[in-house]
């Protein structure tokens, strides 16, 4: 069994420091985070692969300097073999998420098993310290013979001390909790990117997140203290902005790559008439709720920013425009108001979506194709009619593709 050197106060803190940073790297790609976490782990492990190379045993010697690289070497990809077999499906991804057709079905795919790949990585380096403690010889020659324990009558018992299962435990939740905000943050990035039409975006998404990638773990290996401070930063930006990409990826996601997903996997079914992420607060508030989806505001509904998500409920007393509030509250948007206050507004329908709208915009809200279904008992609980627009007539006098300008 492999172990480390007993963690002093000093040595835990210092570990788990560069468990935050590695956790922030890994939000940013989780495949190639376990790729190069391989490779510098097989690496660390020379004296068991290439015991006669003397160069990557004298790397070996110098990552080894890097408390989680130390642990790395203990993971069970921690060889060549893993190495390279980890770094070719990081490369697929990267290719995969290069294309706006890929990135679309793979965010509703195998991103969800990436996502998981980077936390369990994370995880696993932030439990072994806890599980093991007993000491190992200091000397190169011992560490490159296979790490063979060092007997002593002090290291009978392989648990932690309490202070590094404090800090352990402690830095792993924290250190989740970023990790997935952040990796919502960069997916989210991407799949704006896939939905965005314009040609070669999210190629251009998919060099900067590598050149960020490889900076941040070029940073973590000469300099962990400036990477550690720098993951911090980058970990309040994304908290900062989670709300507003998880804003504005719903909307995408709902208007322009739902209708696709639901050709390629659901064709000839139908669509469900009440949303799975439709919020429980609702249905507290609502009773018998029969029709229930997503509707995204752009203009007319005061105190909703742009392409916030509002809700359409029918129920058994009504239509209902809902909004969330804070707190797990929500609040109503009087349909009878909004009808005073645009009676010129209807439901037009476009290439890429359906609105209700008017014709200067004033009131504009959107509803995905995925609904065509439901537009009739849309138009006829609300009283908007539905009218037909000549697309390319309105693109001009509405300016369709503004649609497209994050507001």
């Amino acid at each position: 069994m492999l172990t480390s050197a007993s963690m002093t106060l000093g040595r835990s803190i210092g570990y788990y420091t560069g468990i935050f940073s590695t956790a922030v790297t890994a939000s940013v790609n989780p495949t190639a985070t376990m790729a190069a976490l391989s490779a510098l782990g097989a690496i660390e492990n020379a004296s068991l692969y290439s015991p006669d190379s003397s160069f990557f045993n004298w790397i070996a010697d110098a990552l080894n300097g890097i408390p989680v690289l130390r642990e790395a070497a203990k993971l069970p990809i921690a060889n060549p073999y893993a190495a390279v077999f980890l770094t070719i499906v990081a490369a697929i991804m990267i290719v995969l998420h290069s294309f706006a057709e890929s990135k679309i079905v793979s965010q509703a795919t195998i991103d969800k098993i990436d996502k998981f790949t980077g936390w369990i990585g994370v995880t696993a380096l932030s439990l072994m310290p806890l599980l093991t403690n007993e000491r190992v010889p200091k000397t190169a020659s011992a560490k490159h013979a296979g790490r063979v324990l060092e007997a002593s009558s002090t290291s009978a018992s392989s648990v932690a001390p309490w202070y590094v299962w404090v800090i352990g435990i402690g830095t792993l939740i924290i250190a989740s909790i970023v990790y997935f905000c952040l990796y919502s943050c960069v997916d989210n990035i991407g799949t704006i990117c896939a939905a965005i039409p314009v040609k070669g975006l999210n190629i251009v998404e998919q060099i900067v997140k590598a050149i960020l990638h490889a900076g941040m773990i070029l940073l973590q290996l000469a300099f962990p203290m400036l990477s550690f401070i720098l993951s911090i930063i980058v970990a309040i930006l994304g908290i900062l902005l989670f709300r507003v990409l998880a804003r504005i990826s719903f909307y995408y996601k709902e208007v322009y790559i739902r209708p696709i997903l639901h050709r390629i996997f659901r064709n000839g079914k139908e669509i469900s008439r009440i949303h799975k992420k439709l919020p429980r607060r609702f249905n507290k508030r609502i009773k018998n709720i029969t029709l229930a989806l997503p509707v995204f505001a752009f203009r007319g509904v005061a105190g909703v920013p742009s392409r916030g998500a509002l809700w359409f409920i029918i129920a058994e007393d009504g239509a209902h425009l809902m909004k969330k509030a804070s707190f797990f509250r929500s609040k109503e948007i009087s349909l009878s108001e909004l009808k005073a206050s645009f009676p010129n507004a209807s439901i037009m329908s476009f290439k890429r979506f359906f609105a209700l709208r008017t014709e200067d915009k004033q009131c504009n809200i959107v509803i995905s194709r995925s609904n065509s279904g439901f537009i009739g008992d849309i138009s006829s609980s609300t009283g908007f009619p539905v009218s037909e627009v000549n697309e390319e007539e309105s693109n001009k006098k509405a300016g369709n593709n503004a649609d497209f300008v994050v507001t």
